[in-house]
């Protein structure tokens, strides 16, 4: 909720702790939240400019660990250098599913609201190493579970599909830096949802039609 922002910020009402202050110059107001000790973001910042400025450079944006060569006692991977991965790649995790009930007891798909909360917290808790990043009941809405999405499953292939399943993927209510082609992010056209069928695909086969827009 933004807060209306007294001169030199004298009513900003914190007590002792870590906080990230979000200040909304043109309207003259800020937002509090407390330091996130979410383990989970795991990002190679040496070296590394925050924003996409353009694409390449490399330099541009944070890296991603997420994925190493290494299990979880620390022992390598056959690649003995470290520097590739060949883990196996998830195909659904126990975290997932969680989610994935939250978000079907929040559409009306007849589940319990505190069981979803329980859920959550489990995959908080071991995200925050503790109770910190616990939520409760009122907590839990449909944009918290997508961001709650992004937060635990980012770089395993799903964020495209929860965006279209939110409606967010194409249109203007949700940009992401080079969305659309453009620096700071715009909307396409709505059959992006959809990719194209292959040329060659559709060529041999002439019981099917290319998807609208390509």
């Amino acid at each position: 909720m933004m807060e209306p922002l007294e001169s030199g910020g004298a009513n900003i009402p914190i007590s002792a702790g870590t906080y990230f202050i979000v200040m909304d110059l043109g309207s003259g107001t800020y937002t509090i939240s407390p330091f996130s000790s979410d383990k989970r973001g795991m990002f190679y910042s040496d070296g590394q400019n925050l924003e996409i400025e353009s694409i390449p450079p490399f330099e541009d944006g944070y890296a991603v660990t997420k994925w190493t060569n290494i299990d979880s006692n620390g022992n390598q991977g056959s690649d003995s250098s470290g520097n590739f991965v060949d883990t196996d790649i998830p195909l659904i995790r126990l975290a997932e599913i969680y989610l994935n009930y939250a978000e079907a007891t929040l559409r009306g798909g007849g589940g319990d609201t505190n069981t979803a909360v329980s859920l959550i917290n489990q995959i908080r808790e071991r995200g925050f190493g503790g109770s910190s990043g616990a939520i409760s009941s009122g907590d839990l809405t449909l944009d918290f579970i997508l961001d709650e999405r992004s937060r635990e499953l980012y770089w395993e292939g799903l964020r495209r599909t929860d965006l279209i399943r939110y409606n967010r993927f194409t249109n203007s209510s949700y940009l992401w830096p080079f969305k659309g082609n453009e620096p700071t992010g715009v909307g396409v056209d709505e059959y992006r949802n959809l990719f194209p069928l292959p040329a060659n695909v559709v060529a041999i086969n002439s019981n099917l039609t290319q998807n609208e827009g390509y």
